[in-house]
């Protein structure tokens, strides 16, 4: 059985493409793969054409193996006037096709043979951007790359999209009523050529109208810091995209929806109407890790997203290790005019500690008692760093028990200070692939401002992260510090850089790498170097091995110091809630001292 081909000899012959001209992949979209026990052959097509031409073939649903003659001629029949349709859009607009069906294994197939001929290309295109929205950047940007290039192959996908691209942008800019004053495609058959018509007549430009919100957690003076769409502004979907991603992520909501009211529209102003649900106004964290020398440590924390109508935000944090470890406080944070970029905080905390050690065979005891108040004001830049400025008092109370001898020693300080930190992860933030982290602090404190002491001292920290299409990865880490103390003043114990323990030098107890006093304890460094390197392999989709090397140090004399150095082996594991981690490791002078890490959380 054969389907004629129905070719149209030209002399001289013009054909318009209008609006309905069709595209490969707005057929293919609007299509869902179905199976069908028959099969189609196509030979003589290259393979682009070849795809198309499958995209533009009637459904094969409704045929069978056991369809009878006449219901597979009917289809033929059908297929002819797609097939046409299917070439012309890749540009060839003289092919030939020859359709023939046959039984094959007890079933239908068919088999089409294509001339496909020469193919047509663009020589000019016309495209005209008129009205108020003609001179913006976004429709002179759309302009500035036309569909085709001179004597590139008509391929009418590439007209479509530039349609599409125009009412979109039109769409999304508020030109509710742009409209294509002239839209064709002119193609010559006998010269193998088109010229492309297109004027898009942008129309005027809507602006928001009267904007309401409804919400019960700000009161209205408060939740107009959080709303960036008023009236008279110039309409854009991406504002309304951003300001429902500033009230999501200010916390107070679990639900944002923004919907604009177009068939209320008077004077060229469309209605907005922002609707939210409360989210839930207390939340609860935990953690739980072990190191062999401290035990068990255990992080709580509450958080209120909001105390009052004001939008302020309480968060309260506890830590407690099995070594006698205690830290608690609370942050208080009070959003300011822009509140997406900037807060003010009040931060409390209170540690205390006790340690014992043994010094030529006399018992010290250690205790440590810690108070600070903090003042600070934060802001997220542009380019999405965390800056803040800070005033902290600050008052500790160390005492050491030498044989029932009590020896205090106390530092008030009045600290002034700026941080700022950044991190930059790319795919899931639990389990990025590539990223980095960086953060800085630099702080001081004088005699003659509140303090005992004169100083300065600053502090960076860094971590990158690189993964490789093998599934393993790489982690660099580092840390340097440096302190700068007056002749006359004495460095506060507190104050001290220590280093060893996890997050730090693996190998080594928490803490126990820095300057000794007369007793043989640690005291805390003037300066401070870590630099660590990890490599992790996949096993399984859910594990992972990790081999690492750590070295740090905290030392007085930059010109006198040596950097210990621990390594290890390690498991991971892809866990809902992050990499769960467990380490063994080493120091390098005494392999025999074996000690053991838990953690949890991701990597940057």
């Amino acid at each position: 059985m054969k389907l004629k081909p129905d070719y149209r000899w030209s002399v001289a012959v013009v054909a318009t493409l209008m609006m309905s001209t069709a595209s490969p992949a707005a057929e293919k979209n609007t299509q869902e793969p179905e199976e069908s026990p028959v099969k189609v052959s196509i030979q003589g097509a290259e393979p682009s054409l070849e795809e198309n031409l499958r995209a533009y073939l009637p459904s094969l649903r409704n045929l069978k193996c056991e369809s009878p003659a006449e219901r597979i001629e009917r289809y033929i029949d059908s297929a002819q006037a797609r097939l046409t349709k299917g070439a012309e859009a890749m540009g060839y607009f003289t092919a030939k096709f020859d359709m023939t069906s046959a039984r094959q294994n007890n079933c239908w197939t068919f088999n089409i043979l294509v001339e496909p001929g020469p193919t047509v290309a663009v020589v000019k295109s016309n495209i005209r951007i008129t009205g108020a929205g003609a001179q913006s950047d976004d429709f002179k940007a759309i302009a500035s790359a036309p569909p085709y290039t001179n004597n590139e192959v008509l391929v009418t996908q590439k007209y479509e999209d530039f349609k599409t691209n125009l009412t979109r942008t039109a769409s999304r800019l508020g030109y509710f009523d742009a409209e294509f004053k002239e839209r064709e495609i002119q193609v010559n058959v006998d010269t193998r050529q088109a010229v492309v018509n297109l004027h898009f007549d942008t129309g005027k430009r809507y602006q928001f109208g009267q904007v309401t919100v409804e919400q019960d957690v700000l009161a209205d003076k408060y939740l107009k810091r959080y709303l960036r769409i008023e009236a008279g502004k110039d309409y854009s979907s991406e504002e309304l995209l951003r300001q429902q991603r500033l009230l999501e992520n200010s916390g107070y909501y679990s639900d944002v929806q923004i919907s604009s009211n177009y068939q209320n529209t008077e004077n060229n102003r469309v209605p907005v109407e922002i609707k939210t649900l409360r989210n839930k106004r207390y939340a609860y964290t935990s953690k739980l890790a072990f190191a062999s020398d401290d035990g068990f440590t255990i992080e709580g924390g509450m958080n209120a997203r909001w105390v009052n109508s004001r939008g302020h935000k309480l968060d309260v944090a506890l830590l407690y290790t099995q070594s006698g470890y205690l830290k608690t406080g609370f942050k208080y944070i009070v959003p300011l005019w822009e509140p997406e970029n900037e807060y003010a905080g009040i931060d409390v905390s209170w540690i205390k500690s006790k340690d014992s050690i043994d010094f030529a065979g006399i018992p010290l005891d250690t205790y440590l008692d810690q108070r600070k108040l903090e003042f600070n004001y934060n802001r997220r830049t542009e380019s999405d760093w965390q800056q803040t400025a800070f005033l902290s008092f600050f008052e500790e109370k160390f005492r050491l028990v030498i044989d029932g001898d009590s020896i205090p020693d106390n530092t008030q300080l009045t600290l002034l200070g700026v941080r700022a930190s950044k991190t930059k992860a790319t795919t899931d933030p639990l389990y990025p692939e590539k990223g980095w982290r960086l953060s800085g602090e630099i702080k001081g404190s004088h005699k003659s401002l509140l303090s005992d002491e004169t100083l300065m001292q600053a502090r960076v920290d860094g971590k990158y992260l690189h993964s490789f299409e093998n599934g393993s990865k790489a982690i660099a880490r580092g840390a340097l510090g440096a302190t700068w103390v007056d002749t006359e003043s004495v460095m506060p114990k507190s104050l001290g850089f220590t280093t060893g323990g996890q997050d730090s030098v693996r190998g080594f107890d928490s803490n126990a790498l820095g300057e000794l006093d007369e007793y043989g304890e640690v005291s805390g460094g003037k300066n401070l170097i870590v630099t660590s390197l990890e490599y992790e392999h996949p096993l399984t989709e859910k594990f992972s091995a990790a081999v690492f090397a750590d070295a740090g140090s905290a030392f007085d004399d930059w010109n006198n110091y040596e950097l210990q150095v621990g390594a290890g082996v390690g498991v991971r594991y892809k866990s809902p809630l992050g990499p769960v981690r467990l380490d063994l490791a080493v120091p390098k002078d005494d392999t025999s001292d074996l000690h053991f890490y838990f953690s949890l959380g991701p990597d940057l």
